[in-house]
């Protein structure tokens, strides 16, 4: 169809097949790639969100910070400070949080919660749930 309008009115206009070319990228194959790249990336948010447990420290959609603390097949209920727990769309879950500022409600949780490791609260905590490793390389249980 592009190429009849092109030969019926390309020629009339002194269009330049480059230029068409040109358009055609820009208007058509652009958008598609950004769409492609998006859709990649809302692909592994749902990963994520389908592997979501408790104990779990998690940013959600709307910047709010906390540990997960129950997961049900449709919600989560979400620790943002200590004995305060809030229920969530599990799809409002955007992503693990790797570190927690020291002096921040949810860095001095995770201290009381394990007060020997003197490393929770700091840049170098391991808070995706995992247990952390000591020195010698053995793991603490949390609770």
């Amino acid at each position: 169809m592009l190429l009849v309008l092109y030969r019926r009115y390309g020629t009339l206009t002194g269009m330049d097949p480059l230029i068409l070319i040109l358009v055609l990228l820009v208007f058509i194959a652009l958008p598609l790639f950004q769409l492609r790249k998006q859709n990649q990336k809302l692909k592994e948010i749902r990963a994520f969100q389908a592997q979501l447990r408790p104990g779990m420290v998690v940013r959600m959609t709307s910047g709010i910070q906390g540990r997960i603390h129950h997961v049900g097949e449709k919600s989560i209920d979400l620790e943002i400070a200590p004995s305060v727990v809030t229920t969530w769309d599990r799809t409002a879950v955007l992503s693990a949080v790797d570190s927690v500022e020291d002096g921040s409600v949810q860095g001095d949780a995770l201290q009381q919660t394990n007060p020997s490791n003197p490393r929770l609260g700091s840049e170098q905590a391991d808070l995706d749930g995992r247990a952390p490793q000591d020195a010698d390389g053995t793991t603490e249980e949390r609770q």
